[in-house]
């Protein structure tokens, strides 16, 4: 995709090449069919939904003049500033995940612990939220009482740094914060940057067993 292209012809570009359609897209944007469609036309110089847009699909948006947005993907490598935090405190926060092996992932509330003013990547992700990270394998990445943003409505795509979360029979919620090396119709395959001694670098967990996968679009470092 050529950067020297306008921004509606990248957001067409991408879209088509996700094999998304104009619906479909819409959908995951939070947004009208009518307005991908002006976005890929130019149609507007500047569109409320277009943010969003450019997040859904991993390209930069124009902020304006010398300034872009970063693109969601490796987002762990993007730490967001305090000031990011916009709005009024109601993204929910969860208890911890941890970055260690699978065998001890740490059992989440379904109920939040806490909220917290909105970063931008997530200002209109609807069920958006966070958790804080507990344990080391996610390291120089993650780091333990670091917040990770996650944004639901977002595919996730082999690269991304993804929440994988299962629920057990006695309804009790576990969640991984791993890189997302692979997925096949079975199995997410997956990474830790820093795995404890004796453990695997790469893994792969049962999609049957752990059938949630979100996108982690960005972190925030506690101090």
């Amino acid at each position: 995709m050529s950067m020297d292209n306008t921004f509606g012809q990248q957001v067409r570009e991408e879209r088509e090449r996700r094999g998304l359609s104009q619906v479909e897209l819409a959908h995951l944007a939070n947004t009208t069919q009518q307005s991908i469609d002006r976005i890929e036309r130019n149609a507007v110089s500047r569109s409320r939904s277009a943010p969003e847009v450019a997040a859904v699909l991993g390209i930069p948006f124009p902020l304006g003049p010398g300034a872009q947005a970063a693109a969601v993907s490796q987002a762990a490598q993007q730490m967001l500033p305090k000031s990011d935090l916009v709005g009024g405190a109601d993204l929910p926060i969860y208890a911890s995940v941890r970055g260690g092996s699978i065998d001890d992932s740490v059992l989440v509330s379904p109920e939040p612990i806490d909220y917290v003013k909105r970063p931008e990547p997530l200002a209109r992700a609807k069920n958006g939220y966070g958790i804080f990270v507990v344990g080391d394998s996610m390291e120089p990445a993650f780091r333990q009482g670091d917040l990770a943003l996650i944004h639901p409505n977002l595919p996730p795509k082999a690269g991304d740094e993804v929440v994988v979360c299962s629920i057990d029979v006695n309804q009790e919620h576990y969640a991984v914060l791993k890189l997302l090396t692979k997925v096949t119709a079975d199995h997410w395959h997956l990474k830790q940057y820093n795995p404890p001694e004796g453990e695997p670098a790469e893994f792969k967990l049962d999609r049957r067993e752990w059938p949630i996968c979100h996108l982690v679009v960005g972190s925030y470092r506690r101090r």
